[in-house]
């Protein structure tokens, strides 16, 4: 029977799970979102049925927000295929991205990987309760935060807006088959206008060819996944009060037969 989590999240999940917050992304680098079709596989049976997921870095228990400033709860997710991450507040969905984009994101059944999702909080009320809820494939785990409101420190405008950007969605690791295609997310939280660029494995910035490009998201899309591919892409975003970085980690691996 399917969870009742389940039916509170799977929409969500879907919908709004990558989907970057008042981010520019720069307009030097070259931008396509037109995925093709073919690019886009079905997850088999077989990779459902083996699906495995797990909570590996939860948010705290308890913990204590103080009127008038931002509260950052991370929860870091394994899985495979490669998860993804959403959030309930009172369990309702909710997320922290502000800005839905059209964007079809493919997850080969042969993926495994690390995802770190952050959720900005700027205004809660005591006792609430947040869950941080994972997904790979048709598994799911859970893990919840509730919030003490401390005092009763006046909500200052100003002072939200003159924060740096936070990377609130992003790959640690990922180990993919080669010849398959891959997106990076790299979704930003910034109440000002941002820039973001990437850096590839070899130190170069990233403006676009016939494999790699970024999307209007800001997520790093690879087609045709090849050994020399293989390391680190770096993702940074920038506004007028400072900047974030991630890194995340891409090995190939040679499909087996």
């Amino acid at each position: 029977m399917i969870s009742l989590v389940s039916l509170l999240v799977a929409t969500a999940l879907v919908s709004q799970c990558f989907v970057v917050t008042n981010a520019l992304v720069d307009p030097k680098i070259e931008m396509d979102n037109s995925l093709l079709p073919n690019e886009v596989l079905p997850v088999r049976r077989t990779a459902q049925r083996n699906a495995y997921v797990k909570i590996s870095a939860p948010p705290p228990e308890n913990v204590n927000f103080i009127p008038g400033t931002a509260l950052v709860l991370e929860c870091e997710v394994q899985g495979h295929p490669l998860p993804i991450v959403g959030w309930l507040k009172n369990a309702v969905p909710l997320s922290d991205f502000e800005e839905e984009v059209n964007e079809i994101l493919p997850m080969h059944p042969s993926g495994y990987g690390r995802m770190v999702n952050r959720l900005v909080i700027n205004d809660a009320e005591n006792g609430d309760v947040y869950t941080c809820v994972g997904t790979a494939g048709l598994k799911e785990a859970v893990a919840t935060t509730t919030v003490f409101v401390e005092g009763n420190q006046p909500f200052l405008t100003s002072k939200m807006f003159s924060t740096k950007p936070i990377i609130t969605g992003f790959y640690l690791d990922i180990f993919q088959n080669m010849g398959t295609s891959l997106t990076l997310p790299c979704r930003v939280y910034s109440p000002l206008k941002s820039q973001l660029y990437w850096i590839d494995n070899n130190d170069n910035i990233v403006y676009g060819n016939s494999r790699m490009r970024v999307l209007p998201s800001g997520d790093l899309h690879i087609k045709n996944l090849a050994w020399e591919n293989m390391g680190g892409y770096t993702c940074t975003v920038k506004n007028a009060f400072g900047k974030d970085s991630m890194n995340a980690f891409l090995y190939p691996v040679q499909p087996s037969e």
